[in-house]
């Protein structure tokens, strides 16, 4: 039986934290390292770290933008030491900290010292500082390993895809703490696309088909990112959007994998099956204390239709689907056929986008096909068509 979640952290104690670290490289910047200020300043970022920490392991700061996030969540904004925490940490590209339990008096005014110089501190066993970095694939065929033209994309730490990854496995047994890393992959996606070109669309590859749908979630993910952003979206509504598309197949984790992988059209009881993940994501997602609701709506609405036809779930009364579900709806399309299944071929770029064009004003919302079309740097649909696409 898997240990409970530790309480959330104190907001305050990681505010004290950070008034602590950056006191001590203004006093570094001051005075020699073995004066007794600089000693005392170090001894009060040790204190403060343990009482940040609680019964956790290590705290860990991102800058993503102009905010500092920690445990997937931004701080806010307390003042000038915060600020400059956040300006001496992105002066030296550091994009990353961990600060871990077992941080000594050497440590720390190692990581002091090299920031009061303005050089970019090197990591320790507990002190860990980088930059988010994971190659990850745009080519033609976007969800073919290996396959297309691939680019360099922006970055993403593989040690949080690893994260994230196993608490999408463990969302079944485990789904508070499951989403709060989640919410940490969200931020990390976030600052990826901000790094990258404005016209490319960043997608992973596929490793194997058994990752399928936690590969597919990171994409919609980032789709959904770059679509919001471009509609003027930023912030936490952003982060809310991006974690909404990303836990928007998390009922498909109840559906057995030989009725998600099998070739051919899904009948009968597995056609059930399949449809029933929608309602399914937004009944476990709802039943976690905290969840945010807008994750809960698109985890229930991805699958309708813009027009308000019958799809899936079924409705009482027909209804047009919120705009975070339109988005995720179009982005999910899209990552689908782009992507090698055991059923299917991954279409090329130019066949993907002539899909969304085919169901733009059935399925999917026309201003948004256009908009995406734009994104991908393609000509946008001139008018709505009427047929439905495949």
């Amino acid at each position: 039986m898997s240990s409970p979640a530790p309480p959330p952290r104190s907001p305050q104690a990681l505010e004290r934290l950070i008034v602590h670290i950056a006191a001590a490289i203004n006093v570094r910047a001051l005075y020699a390292a073995s004066h007794p200020r600089v000693a005392q300043a170090v001894q009060a970022v040790i204190d403060s770290l343990a009482a940040a920490l609680g019964g956790r392991e290590a705290v860990t700061f991102f800058i993503v933008g102009d905010d500092l996030v920690a445990d997937g969540r931004p701080l806010r904004r307390s003042g000038i030491y915060q600020q400059n925490f956040v300006e001496a940490l992105r002066r030296r590209k550091v994009e990353r900290l961990t600060l871990a339990r077992g941080l000594d008096l050497a440590q720390c005014v190692q990581l002091v010292s090299v920031m009061a110089a303005g050089g970019t501190p090197a990591s320790t066993p507990s002190v860990i500082v980088g930059r988010v970095e994971l190659a990850v694939a745009d080519g033609t065929a976007a969800g073919a390993p290996g396959g297309g033209d691939a680019r360099a994309g922006p970055g993403l730490s593989a040690v949080l895809v690893e994260e994230g990854r196993d608490a999408f496995s463990r969302f079944r047994s485990e789904r508070r703490a499951s989403i709060r890393k989640l919410e940490e992959v969200v931020w990390g996606l976030m600052e990826a696309l901000a790094r990258s070109a404005h016209d490319v669309i960043p997608l992973a590859p596929l490793k194997t088909h058994d990752e399928y749908t936690f590969v597919h979630s990171v994409n919609v993910s980032l789709l959904v990112l770059g679509q919001a952003r471009s509609l003027g979206i930023q912030g936490p509504m952003l982060h809310a959007l991006g974690l909404a598309a990303l836990c928007h197949d998390v009922g498909k984790l109840s559906v057995p994998l030989d009725v998600l992988n099998r070739p051919g059209k899904l009948e009968g009881q597995d056609w059930a099956l399949m449809q029933s993940h929608a309602e399914v994501g937004a009944w476990q997602l709802a039943a976690i204390e905290d969840a945010p609701a807008l994750s809960v709506v698109v985890a229930y609405e991805h699958h309708l239709r813009f027009d308000g036809q019958p799809t899936y779930p079924a409705l009482r009364r027909p209804r047009r689907p919120t705009l975070a579900s339109q988005l995720t709806a179009l982005a999910d399309t899209f990552d689908a056929v782009s992507t090698v299944r055991p059923y299917q071929k991954a279409h090329t770029r130019p066949a993907a986008l002539e899909i969304l064009r085919k169901r733009a004003g059935t399925f999917l919302d026309p201003v948004l096909v256009g908009n995406f079309h734009r994104l991908a740097g393609a000509e946008p649909p001139s008018a709505p068509a009427r047929e439905a696409g495949c």
